[in-house]
């Protein structure tokens, strides 16, 4: 079986940037951009079952670190937030999309437990433009990265990600690295086992530093709380999506050319 999985607020965001700026201030450009993207998606890769997966509260590394993605605005854009809305209850509602969703994890977590555990003998490909999927190249010979935006698959590393990463610090999620490591000497380290061992115990605190970073960086194992998944997967219902685009007036996609194509784009995961 083919499976796709969707990291959905990433590609919501990707939808917001590439609407026009003139255009952003529409009640629906931002549901039109990310419909128009989803379909020639979902066509690329045939996929025998598609995941879109939302986020949680990230009950756990919060309490590790309050700082924890600290640096990040709270979004105020409330007609952003009314359209993101609507894409995810459209998706719910009409689409043979499963919607999934754990209140206490990271979507990245619950897709990589649906990678390297669900899914773990199936083809998979992960849509994202987000580097720490990347993780999942080193842990699983099932999955492929795809970055929407370049349009091509992420190269597997040749190092462990996950400690690079430690080494390195991510400042998207507000985790600090270590004071003059950038990705050369990050890679260099993590290449030697006695390089790496040397530079952690070197000073007082690296190496719980290191560990505390490889926590907050690793996919957390979710075996344990599948069962308190929030799913959601609708039977299709073409007429009542077509109706909703229409008082949208999404030309493009319900003129009689496209939506033929639109529909069938995705009436294999109905099976």
């Amino acid at each position: 079986m083919k499976v796709v999985v969707l990291d959905g607020y990433n590609l919501i965001y990707r939808a917001r940037h590439s609407v026009p700026r003139w255009h952003k201030e529409n009640e629906h450009s931002i549901i039109y951009s990310f419909f128009r993207s989803l379909r020639p998606l979902v066509e690329k890769f045939d996929p025998d079952k598609v995941y879109f997966v939302t986020e949680g509260y990230p009950k756990m590394r919060l309490e590790a670190s309050s700082e924890y993605k600290g640096t990040r605005e709270k979004e105020k854009d409330q007609n952003f937030k009314n359209q993101k809305s609507q894409i995810i209850s459209m998706l719910s509602d009409f689409f043979p999309i499963e919607v999934v969703r754990h209140p206490d994890y990271e979507c990245d977590d619950v897709i990589g437990f649906l990678v390297e555990n669900k899914h773990s003998q199936d083809d998979c490909v992960v849509v994202s433009t987000d580097t720490d999927f990347i993780q999942l190249l080193n842990t699983t010979e099932n999955v492929q990265i795809y970055n929407p935006i370049k349009k091509n698959f992420v190269s597997k590393p040749n190092f462990d990600y996950v400690r690079w990463k430690a080494l390195r610090g991510d400042s998207s999620d507000n985790i600090t690295g270590f004071h003059g490591i950038g990705d050369k000497r990050a890679t260099a380290l993590i290449e030697s086992t006695e390089k790496l061992k040397e530079f952690l115990d070197a000073e007082p605190g690296r190496k719980e530093k290191f560990e505390h970073n490889v926590f907050m960086i690793k996919f957390h194992d979710m075996s344990s709380v599948e069962h308190e998944f929030e799913r959601s997967k609708s039977v299709a219902k073409w007429d009542s999506l077509k109706q909703n685009f229409e008082k949208m007036k999404f030309k493009s996609i319900i003129n009689d050319k496209s939506w033929d194509k639109f529909k069938n784009t995705f009436i294999k995961l109905e099976q």
